[in-house]
Order: structure tokens, then sequence, then C-alpha cells
């Protein structure tokens, strides 16, 4: 029997998604070598990010390809700017990285791009995502009025519903999709992000504290 597609999305973009996930941007931020402004300049970019990729989501909620996963209460950008009122970050400025990568999704004209990013953006805020709330609470007492980009509630128990998500990962054939076009553009969501980690790299490295 084949291996499903979406254990193969996920093998075959590990290397690039463990680099990113260990830019030192965020390995200080979660590791409490920072503080909540900086916190408060990655909200800033996904501010920019999320609110496209949501308006490219409905754009394409009725193709074939995309409906499967069209979920409005997977959207953040509402919550994301209440979070960023309560942490006075409104007036950050966006990073260059946060700007291209809002460029590119803008342009994106083929469902199975727009799976990926969502795939990228919205797995990764129920999985490894989710220590990001708990962890900017304990490291930079955050109250939980601006970590509301992390709660998920309305869907429910997070695990069953990753289950489901990616059983439609291994659908996506079966609706006339691309399944190599999707792990394409998965790669460059993931060299995207990595770009923007790189400028708040140089953003914060200033910031650092050393951890007790």
């Amino acid at each position: 029997m084949s291996e499903p597609f979406s254990a193969r999305l996920k093998a075959g973009t590990a290397t690039i998604h463990d680099e990113v996930e260990h830019t030192t941007f965020m390995v200080d931020l979660m590791e409490g070598r920072l503080d909540s402004s900086a916190y408060a300049l990655l909200l800033k970019q996904y501010d920019v990010i999320y609110g496209v990729l949501e308006s490219k989501s409905r754009e394409f909620a009725d193709n074939a390809v995309f409906t499967p996963f069209f979920d409005a209460d997977l959207f953040r950008a509402e919550r994301i700017a209440a979070d960023l009122a309560a942490l006075d970050g409104v007036e950050l400025p966006v990073m260059p990285g946060a700007s291209a990568y809002a460029a590119h999704l803008q342009g994106l004209d083929r469902a199975e791009q727009v799976i990926a990013h969502h795939y990228t953006r919205y797995l990764g805020d129920l999985s490894g995502g989710q220590a990001i709330g708990t962890l900017m609470g304990r490291h930079y007492g955050l109250p939980a009025t601006s970590l509301t980009m992390w709660d998920f509630a309305e869907i429910g128990k997070t695990k069953p519903y990753k289950d489901v998500y990616r059983s439609r990962l291994d659908q996506v054939a079966a609706t006339g999709g691309d399944e190599q076009m999707v792990i394409d553009e998965t790669m460059e969501a993931f060299r995207l992000n990595g770009a923007l980690l790189v400028d708040l790299t140089e953003a914060t490295e200033l910031r650092t504290v050393p951890v007790a």
C-alpha cells in the first residue's frame, strides 16, 4: 500500500520545517530570551500574512480542490488584530520578509498553492504553535487576553481535527488536485517564513537576555 499523501508531504518538507523552527528568533523567543515587544513584533508580521491568506481562502472557497479545507473557524486575522491592540503593538513595523510573504500569497492562482499555505500556517498553529501561547504567558507574563490567536476552542479537540485535516490532504488527488504542486508550494511557504524569521532575528538581536 502506498504511503498517504499527508505523510509524504510531512516527510518531504521535514528538513526545511526543522530549519525554520530552529531559526534564532524563534529559539530565543520560546526560551524566554526576548521580551513581550518581540512577540508583538512577530504578531505584527502575522497580521499582514494571515489577512491575505484568509482573503485568498475565501476567494477559493468554492473551488472543488480547496473546498474541503475551507473553515472560517480557523481564521486568525481578527484575533491577531485584537491581540496586537492589547499589546500596544499596532504601530510596529512590517518586516520586508512579511511584505514579500504577503505579496506571494496575493499572487497565488491555484487551489493547490492555497492549500500549501493553509496547511503550513494552520496545521502548524494547531501543532507546535500551541506551545507559543503557553510560553509567552510563562516567560513574559502576557495575559490570555493578548494571546487569543492560539485559542481554537471553536474547532473542539485539536487532535481529531488534525486527523481529519490530514485525511483531506490524502484526498487532494481524488478531487483533481496536483499533489506535487502542494509539496512544492509548501517548501516555498517554509522558505518565506524562514526569510521572515531571519528579519526578526536581525531586528531583535540586541534584545536577548540570559535565561537563569
